[in-house]
């Protein structure tokens, strides 16, 4: 179903690097959706039924090669780190969650530990499903991505219930439009909402992601309304923290939903250190790590200090695969834009986180 009503909102925001960087002027788009209805996504078959978005389908065609080539603006010396920090959930979510959506809670919520990571480069990483303890935090945070043209991952990363995923996830640049229809849910295993479906009130993207396509600006913010309760979904998830401006060099863990595990219904994780590739494959704007998701991990968060005190910061999203040589195995080892104030931060400024 395609969005029937919707307007634009242009904005310019400005963002300032210090230690002599220059100022860079990055502007952004915004989506409202003003459709009364969405695509039903009402029993566990319907979601089982969404196939995962290819990376690749949305990107556009013919502007691969010049996107990876694009030159990095900003070096990681340039820029000041930042980050904001994240909150729990409600204490009585899921005891509100299991009495609202009782069919998606038959099964245990045993917490266990993680695996730990490891250190890698290409194609070494450590996979392992996230989805037995999905509802503890914070991995209730992150979800499923439904839209018009298949499922895509997404994380909740804002008290004001704004979700972070890829940009290629909410425009298609190969059609010149927005993809709309956007559904999240947060803990999603095997049809199984525990805390429910939530609507999307607007989307944002860079203008950079529109006209260039390049990985940097792979990155994209929607808005949630609450739900049939009217709770918001950060009333059941909390939200995870977001980070920008750290080096290309971290141990993070990716999670998402991808199809060449599980379908696109499981949540799945890595764990592997972080680099970035030459410049001609995108340099400090790109980071690489190992892992085995494909398809359908679209948005997922990369996240710094996961599981810590402090910790929980998303710091990149799955964005897709370049080349053998820019990248790594495909299957084994795939990219993201690294969040910088290029990127997340004139989209935060601009939904409102």
């Amino acid at each position: 179903m395609s969005i029937r009503f919707h307007k634009l909102i242009c904005a310019l925001t400005l963002s300032v690097g210090t230690g002599g960087a220059a100022i860079a002027q990055t502007s952004t788009t915004t989506i409202e959706n003003d459709a009364s209805s969405v695509t039903t996504l009402d029993t566990p078959e319907a979601r089982m039924a969404v196939e995962p978005l290819d990376w690749d389908e949305t990107r556009g065609d013919g502007l691969r090669t010049r996107a990876v080539q694009e030159p990095e603006s900003l070096a990681p010396e340039d820029l000041t780190s930042g980050s904001e920090a994240p909150g729990a959930p409600d204490p009585n979510a899921n005891t509100e969650a299991a009495e609202a959506f009782p069919d998606a809670w038959q099964e245990s919520s045993l917490q266990a530990e993680d695996a730990p990571g490891i250190e890698g480069t290409k194609d070494i990483f450590t996979q392992y499903s996230a989805s037995t303890y999905r509802k503890d935090y914070p991995r209730r945070a992150i979800g499923k991505l439904f839209t018009n043209s298949g499922s895509c991952s997404a994380s909740v990363v804002s008290s004001k219930n704004v979700i972070v995923t890829a940009a290629h996830c909410c425009y298609n640049r190969s059609a010149g439009s927005w993809i709309g229809g956007f559904q999240f849910a947060p803990a999603y295993d095997s049809g199984n909402a525990p805390y429910g479906l939530f609507n999307w009130s607007s989307a944002t993207v860079l203008n950079r992601w529109i006209s260039v396509g390049d990985r940097k600006s792979d990155v994209c913010v929607i808005n949630l309304r609450n739900n049939s309760r009217n709770r918001p979904v950060t009333f059941y998830t909390g939200w995870l923290g977001r980070s920008w401006n750290y080096g290309t060099t971290q141990s993070l863990h990716a999670l998402g939903y991808p199809g060449n595990i599980g379908g696109g219904n499981k949540m799945e994780l890595c764990a592997a250190e972080s680099f970035n590739p030459s410049s001609g494959c995108g340099g400090a704007s790109v980071l690489n790590m190992g892992c085995s998701m494909t398809y359908g991990a679209s948005g997922g968060p990369w996240l710094r200090g996961w599981r810590g005190q402090p910790g929980n910061w998303v710091n990149a999203v799955v964005s897709g695969y370049d080349s053998s040589s820019c990248t790594g195995s495909f299957g084994k080892t795939f990219n993201g834009p690294r969040f910088t104030s290029d990127n997340i931060v004139p989209l935060c400024n601009a939904a409102g986180c």
